[in-house]
């Protein structure tokens, strides 16, 4: 049986799922935070425990066309599994700034921070794996062959 080029992308098709699946349990936590505190739809304000919990859903929703996109490009123009283990990292730190800014706004620092370092990791595979990929077609230099070939322990 041949391998399909979709085939490579079965881990970020996987790390993409983790993402959806936390961005459809912070709206499932609004909701639940709405019906414990009283708070109809489509008030955004109420007790300060849910005005923290919808403001971290918020934050998610904000980050996550950019932490897809992210995935996507990296995985597509660097590598399918780096990319994917760092959006996992970045979907810990989310989970862990969630979790922290629902019990008190302090506790979300040490989560987006966390989650910040996976992002900028994935945008650096981005920019590493979309600039080896335009010199290669636009200038005809294949820059990690070039390395390979003039680092000896590379080639081994």
């Amino acid at each position: 049986m041949g391998e399909n080029w979709l085939d490579k992308y079965a881990i970020t098709g996987l790390a993409t799922l983790a993402g959806f699946h936390q961005f459809g349990m912070t709206a499932r936590a609004v909701g639940a935070s709405r019906m414990k505190h009283g708070v109809k739809p489509p008030n955004t304000d109420g007790p300060p425990e849910f005005i923290r919990t919808f403001r971290a859903q918020q934050n998610t929703v904000e980050f996550f066309p950019v932490s897809m996109a992210g995935l996507w490009v990296a995985s597509g123009f660097f590598h399918p599994v780096p990319a994917s283990l760092a959006y996992f990292g970045y979907l810990y730190g989310r989970q862990k700034y969630f979790k922290g800014y629902t019990e008190d706004a302090e506790k979300r620092v040490p989560g987006f921070h966390l989650s910040l370092k996976f992002l900028k990791a994935l945008f650096l595979m981005c920019f590493i794996g979309i600039g080896h990929k335009a010199v290669r077609h636009y200038g005809n230099v294949d820059l990690r062959e070039l390395i390979v070939r003039n680092i000896p322990s590379l080639s081994n």
